[in-house]
């Protein structure tokens, strides 16, 4: 079974911290084009095909109407055999999710809402380049719930700039208040080339300390864990049963498929990614079927190095056999001088097979990683 990821670019405006590939003001009649071009490299690359899960990110993949959505979860149910549990997520933002098209959505068989809340401070979501204010991630919520999404997950950015650590903890609570299965909380990174990037080289913007960060990161993890949603990932917190599956596969080095500007897929050790360009995509899948701008083949060295540092990012930690068996090497005899040296110092925790690390060492877990890999350069 693999995972499928469909990128879809549209937004309304682009945020001055993105750098994924997003597209804002495109015409319809791109869109609907767009919308072919996406339907043609479905078809190619999904027929026969097993899957388990599918999210639809971006962008706002909520930019499209309810039955552009529709009509692209039934492209890929036509060509892919989709498993009958399948998680199917979708990414959208709160200020376009009322509920007649949340019910028509959910409808179509989308189970797995991923909101961008990004903050409850207003202040901050102006400073993010956000459109909605923190009434309408709760309105949104709300109509969610009433169309029948039972499970939410909330996007939440810390480090903003100039926002309190008060501030981000009133965010927290507000969020748990509304008692969603899934929460991400990620730092906000900024990114070279973005709108923050340039505010920053002319000194109108300072980024957050290294050191404040760590104790908005540990707000997230003592507030979250009292409220029952315990972190699974570094960013990803959910309650028992809700770790998002899709997410997962690809921190366990798992195989999945990808359609869309932009988007990279993965198999076996293969990889290969997408033209970033909307335009260019769209004109290379209209003149040759493919969109298809490179790919690598992963050497054994790196396929241990992206197990472990993924795995380790994981509560679950990674596992020596399966790392050795997808690797094709004997990570035992690589790992292991590290390895035990970092488990006496109580840094890492094995159990059988199964190496991750001690609790209050996952904030460190990429340090971590790069010394139990300094044998595998």
């Amino acid at each position: 079974m693999s995972g499928l990821y469909v990128h879809i670019p549209f937004c309304a405006r682009v945020c001055p911290y993105c750098d994924f590939a997003v597209q804002a003001g495109a015409s319809e009649t791109f869109v609907e084009r767009y919308l072919e071009a996406l339907r043609l490299e479905l078809c190619s690359t999904l027929r026969g095909e097993n899957i388990s899960t599918i999210f639809l990110g971006g962008g706002t993949p909520t930019a499209l109407d309810a039955a552009q959505l529709k009509a692209l979860l039934a492209t890929i149910r036509s060509v892919a055999n989709l498993e009958t549990n399948a998680e199917i997520s979708i990414e959208a933002n709160p200020e376009n999710l009322d509920e007649e098209k949340l019910a028509a959505m959910r409808d179509a068989g989308f189970n797995r809402l991923s909101m961008g809340a990004q903050s409850f401070d207003d202040a901050a979501l102006r400073q993010l380049g956000r459109r909605h204010d923190g009434g309408k991630i709760e309105t949104a919520f709300a109509n969610a719930r009433r169309a029948g999404f039972d499970n939410i997950s909330l996007d939440l950015i810390y480090a903003v700039p100039q926002q309190s650590r008060a501030s981000w903890r009133d965010t927290l609570r507000r969020a748990i208040a509304l008692e969603p299965e899934h929460i991400s909380c990620y730092s906000l990174t900024i990114e070279e080339g973005t709108p923050f990037s340039r505010r920053i080289k002319r000194g109108r913007m300072t980024p957050v300390e290294d050191d404040e960060q760590a104790e908005l990161m540990d707000d997230a993890q003592t507030i979250l864990s009292e409220a029952g949603v315990s972190r699974y990932e570094i960013s990803n917190y959910a309650r028992p049963g809700f770790e998002c599956r899709h997410n997962l596969n690809y921190w366990r080095g798992g195989d999945y498929l990808a359609c869309g500007c932009g988007a990279h897929g993965h198999r076996a050790g293969h990889r290969w990614w997408n033209e970033r360009s909307s335009a260019i995509y769209v004109e290379k899948m209209e003149e040759c079927n493919s969109a298809r701008a490179g790919e690598e083949f992963l050497t054994a060295a790196q396929r241990l190095n992206e197990q472990v540092l993924l795995g380790l990012r994981l509560r679950e930690g990674f596992d020596l056999e399966a790392v050795s068996r997808g690797a094709g090497l004997d990570a035992w005899r690589i790992l292991g001088r590290e390895l035990r040296a970092l488990t006496s110092e109580g840094v890492l925790r094995r159990e059988g097979e199964t190496v991750f690390l001690a609790p209050h060492w996952t904030p460190l877990a990429d340090a971590v990683a790069a010394r139990l890999l300094r044998e595998c350069s």
